[in-house]
């Protein structure tokens, strides 16, 4: 993914521009100096924003107004983009457990692919022959997994069929995500067409779910590589050390 000017969606070019930060200490320590007061005074604006909304809602003599819907949407994307950067520039403290990589993706797996399902997508998973145990965050590394397929479940550019592999090598965790089938890709049902409101309200696209998931990969002292491109598609790397010291067995 090129860290130039993207000429694409919005979302886009701000992932972009992100991704290169994540992998610097110093420039996540930069951003977090330049948006930590930006951040609390927008979360105090957001709350009080939660709270007028919750009167309005306990308040209101009769039905909701017909956009209710879409303000409480919006706001819930706001949030989520703030605890986004905010999960970025600051401090990342991991609690490291030593398990089979398999194990947590096979907890996330239901909920990929109900959102992969929602736009006429299929999952492929490719584990290798033998599943061996290593360190990582689940907590973290499966919220970073999550915010990235439930992007690429909303992505228009999405292909078909994307595949997920991982395996053990050289002393490394090494994960893979390829868009690169030949097919078109789905066509584009209606927004939230077979989705609860919830669900729509929680799961949109994410501008910064890549970067998120850089940042974690990079606590575990690793790194991510991503190409994003109209004739290779869409694919990403993460690898990271099998082992860390003072982890705990899971």
């Amino acid at each position: 993914m090129s860290p130039q000017p993207h000429d694409g969606p919005a979302e886009e070019g701000l992932s972009s521009s992100m991704l290169p930060v994540v992998n610097s200490p110093e420039q996540i320590e930069c951003l977090r100096r330049m948006l930590s007061g930006f951040s609390h005074r927008c979360r105090n604006s957001l709350n009080g924003i939660k709270m007028s909304l919750y009167l309005f809602r306990r308040e209101m003599p009769g039905p909701l107004p017909g956009c209710w819907q879409e303000l409480e949407q919006v706001y819930l994307e706001v949030e989520r983009l703030f605890d986004r950067l905010q999960a970025i520039y600051r401090p990342m403290a991991l609690t490291m457990v030593r398990s089979s990589l398999g194990q947590l993706l096979a907890e996330h797996e239901p909920n990929w692919r109900c959102w992969l399902q929602s736009s006429g997508r299929t999952l492929q998973l490719e584990p290798p022959r033998q599943d061996l145990p290593g360190d990582f965050d689940p907590i973290h590394l499966g919220m970073g997994l999550d915010a990235v397929v439930a992007w690429r479940a909303e992505a228009k550019d999405a292909y078909r069929h994307p595949r997920l592999s991982w395996r053990m090598g050289q002393g490394f965790f090494e994960v893979r995500w390829d868009e690169t089938e030949a097919s078109c890709p789905p066509p584009r049902r209606g927004r939230g067409a077979g989705r609860s409101q919830g669900d729509r309200a929680s799961r949109r696209v994410d501008p910064i779910a890549m970067p998120l998931l850089a940042r974690i990969v990079a606590a575990h002292g690793g790194r991510v590589e991503a190409t994003h491109e109209p004739r290779l598609g869409f694919g990403f790397k993460l690898r990271w050390p099998q082992f860390h010291d003072s982890v705990r067995d899971h």
